[in-house]
């Protein structure tokens, strides 16, 4: 959609039409809130970062959401089902096994390529008839009590657009936060994520795989067409020079951290490199402005918790505004009290997650012997401790206390 297109006032205006802002305007528009999307990359560029090639893994939680939404089905040929996992730590005897058949359930979650994912959502927003103006920048916004402004460009044209609240979901380095002077604690792991896709002897069989070394994380996640999708976190240099490796010996380092369970590596796809940071928002609202996803919290993806805290994060920001529309008043979505209100509500889920993830971080990518030791048992007693391994499984999930 052109800029001439658009209206030059909205309820909400989204700034981000990724994974994340996508899915919060169909959210929006399920019950009936008109909505702005502004995405500053053209749909198909390949700088889009929110469609790229890495992989998710869906929890049961936000696959049910997805299903409320109307987006499961539309999903349903692209993602591979997670039935069981598998954790380990390299050298040592400790493992644990968590089986989603335990718990009365097919799967315990599901993965899926991004991009598949975003060429869903985006078909979405066109079926809903969702104003969607891209490629197009936010370069300003300015907010008093009752409303806010945004200056938007698009092709050297320039126009003003006015919204009851605008939300920012335009990613961890999102400008526009910067600009509000959103408070923003980074942490810098010195650490990369090599991502890739392979193909291996054995069929996966829906299990997931993640591997703790002293060197970092090691996940293997089950994709369709036997493929298997590998997020493997090592020092800046180290992944660097792991990028740089021939297929043949990259297959083979791979062989050696993650064992032989599924015999050996057959094929390696194109291997990309992304940096690793936690970057957490003490406050997600100044004034009429409300973060969400990255914009809000990015975490490490040792856990991967980070799009499934935000599909939670949009679940009930869902239910919160259906609640203060069915009051029967002046519905303000912008209204400060109200977002606070939301807020307090996101704290418990939100922090416990950020916690179990830098935790996680910590605690499974360092050489200490005793943290070693003491990691290791910790497995151990997971494995043969049914309540343990009900909370890890419920974890996994989505599914919150």
């Amino acid at each position: 959609m052109d800029l001439s297109e658009i209206k030059s006032k909205y309820p909400i205006v989204i700034v981000g039409g990724g994974l994340v802002g996508a899915t919060l305007a169909i959210a929006l528009k399920q019950i009936h809130l008109e909505v702005l999307v502004i995405e500053a990359f053209a749909v198909k560029s390949q700088q889009q970062p929110s469609f790229d090639d890495r992989t998710v893994a869906l929890s049961q939680a936000s696959l049910q959401f997805l299903h409320k939404l109307g987006l499961y089905d539309l999903v349903s040929d692209w993602h591979q089902p997670i039935k069981k996992i598998h954790v380990s730590d390299q050298g040592h005897y400790g493992f644990a096994r968590i089986d989603a058949q335990d718990y009365g359930f097919e799967a315990l979650g599901s993965v899926v390529e991004n991009w598949r994912l975003g060429q869903v959502l985006l078909s979405r927003l066109q079926q809903l008839d969702i104003d969607y103006c891209c490629p197009a920048e936010v370069v300003a916004i300015e907010q008093n009590t009752e409303q806010t402004f945004l200056e938007v460009k698009q092709n050297g044209e320039s126009k003003k657009i006015a919204a009851g609240l605008i939300m920012l979901a335009d990613g961890a380095r999102s400008p526009l936060r910067r600009q509000l002077h959103f408070d923003a604690e980074i942490t810098d792991y010195q650490t990369s994520a090599i991502v890739c896709n392979i193909k291996t002897q054995q069929a996966h069989n829906d299990w997931a795989f993640e591997r703790f070394t002293d060197q970092g994380p090691l996940a293997l996640l089950p994709l369709n067409h036997n493929r298997i999708s590998v997020v493997w976190s090592r020092k800046n240099k180290e992944a660097d020079e792991l990028l740089n490796l021939d297929k043949q010996v990259f297959a083979k380092k791979l062989e050696q951290t993650f064992g032989s369970r599924l015999g050996k590596i057959v094929q390696v796809g194109q291997r990309k490199k992304f940096p690793l940071i936690q970057l957490v928002s003490g406050n997600t609202i100044k004034g009429r402005c409300l973060l969400m996803g990255n914009s809000a919290q990015s975490l490490h993806p040792i856990a991967g918790q980070g799009l499934n805290l935000a599909l939670r994060d949009i679940s009930a920001l869902q239910s919160f505004f259906n609640e203060k529309l069915s009051e029967k008043q002046v519905f303000d979505p912008g209204n400060y009290t109200a977002l606070s209100e939301y807020q307090k509500r996101r704290v418990k889920d939100r922090q416990q997650t950020i916690n179990i993830t830098e935790t996680l971080a910590r605690l499974f990518s360092n050489q200490w012997a005793p943290l070693s030791i003491s990691r290791n048992l910790m497995l151990k007693i997971m494995d043969v401790t049914p309540v343990l391994k009900e909370t890890f499984a419920s974890q996994a999930m989505g599914f919150k206390s």
